[in-house]
């Protein structure tokens, strides 16, 4: 069966949650894919031995500013059907015909150049005077548009192959993700976080290529940002899991993806079992590598300063099965679509040190913006320099 025959069929539901596994270098996924429908959403809280699939927004646990487009702080549905497949064949490469953005008019950004780079010095001084150690600065850009979230969804998994390539409907409202960063992954007792912090273009050769990765492994700032976003993940996960039980199997390792290299780190722990996993999901978010170390203060920032609310971006998606098996994305390096308003949301982001150079900081996030712009057919030149 087609994937595209798949999504047509949950597309006809009010709710549902698609995700394909596509990273070769991921090991911890439960189900190669996974999909749920529902014909109405769980407004009640979470609780044990149930399935659920949805996310909670940035603003769950942080101050609110309003974004573009707004979900349920928490937006879950219980599937009424789930098919899952732990083991698949590589699925069938389809040419979707239909262009997955049509009539895109760019709206606005949420920042430009000068006041993103004025941000960067105004946090650097933050930074500086101890209030704060790093934080996760991060801007939106929005467009008048009609898409058709299918092949929005099939363009990205041909285009942006990664660890969730996940398609969610609420109502009327879809996230079109290729997120590379897993947030909370469970088994039995065993509980995983994957925080990304560091990044570096893609080479134009492979000698171009293997010089990069090289480079971003040996990079004294992005190793300290990773070694932060690390240390302020262990003491989230000590606060739910049994002592000593937290470790890091991986530190700051290089993964490739479309167009980019990460510093990808792994952090497990066990948890206490008499602690529910909502309770440690609880303890875990926002996650890390959205916010900034110590997080509180990171989350003070951000929200004193970033003009809208970043909605269900930096947030996080994904699904916890009856038997407790659980994987969830954070959500970056994705599309947020309200269909009914016809509104299109990228947001992108970086994260700032002491040592960031204001112009790089910009340009890495554009970095992140460009692969994803490019796949849609989009421009926002108004606004990049």
């Amino acid at each position: 069966m087609k994937i595209s025959d798949i999504l047509r069929w949950a597309d006809s539901y009010p709710y549902f949650y698609f995700h394909l596994q596509n990273n070769p270098y991921d090991d911890l996924t439960h189900y190669r894919w996974i999909v749920g429908v529902a014909k109405k959403p769980h407004k009640e809280t979470l609780s044990e031995g149930c399935w659920y699939m949805g996310g909670w927004t940035y603003e769950w646990r942080a101050r609110h500013k309003k974004p573009w487009i707004e979900f349920p702080k928490q937006a879950f549905f219980v599937p009424q059907i789930v098919i899952a497949q732990i083991e698949a064949p590589e699925y069938e490469r389809e040419t979707y015909r239909r262009p997955p953005v049509k009539n895109a008019k760019f709206i606005q950004s949420s920042m430009d150049y000068a006041h993103f780079t004025g941000l960067v010095e105004r946090l650097r001084e933050h930074i500086y005077h101890g209030e704060v150690y790093q934080v996760n600065l991060t801007l939106g850009l929005q467009w008048e548009a009609i898409v058709d979230p299918i092949a929005a969804y099939l363009t990205l998994l041909e285009t942006f192959p990664t660890t969730f390539n996940y398609l969610f409907k609420y109502q009327q409202k879809y996230i079109i993700g290729a997120s590379p960063e897993r947030f909370f992954w469970q088994w039995r007792h065993l509980i995983v976080q994957q925080p990304i912090k560091g990044t570096a273009p893609r080479g134009t050769t492979l000698e171009k290529d293997l010089a990069a990765m090289e480079a971003l492994r040996h990079n004294p700032k992005e190793l300290a940002e990773n070694t932060m976003i690390v240390d302020l993940v262990r003491n989230d996960l000590q606060r739910v899991c049994v002592p000593g039980s937290v470790y890091v199997p991986v530190l700051a390792g290089v993964q490739t993806f479309p167009g980019l290299h990460h510093l990808v780190s792994t952090v497990c722990g066990e948890r206490v079992k008499s602690t529910p996993w909502t309770s440690a999901v609880e303890s875990l978010f926002p996650p890390g590598s959205m916010t900034g170390a110590p997080k509180h203060a990171a989350m003070h920032y951000i929200h004193q300063y970033e003009p809208v609310g970043r909605g269900f971006y930096s947030g996080a998606i994904g699904y916890i099965a009856a038997s407790g098996e659980a994987d969830f994305a954070v959500v970056i390096r994705s599309w947020i679509y309200d269909k009914l308003a016809r509104r299109l949301v990228l947001q992108v982001g970086s994260g700032i040190t002491y040592d960031s150079n204001p112009v790089a900081e910009w340009e890495e996030a554009w970095l992140k913006a460009e692969k994803l712009l490019s796949a849609f057919g989009l421009s926002a030149s108004q606004v990049k320099r």
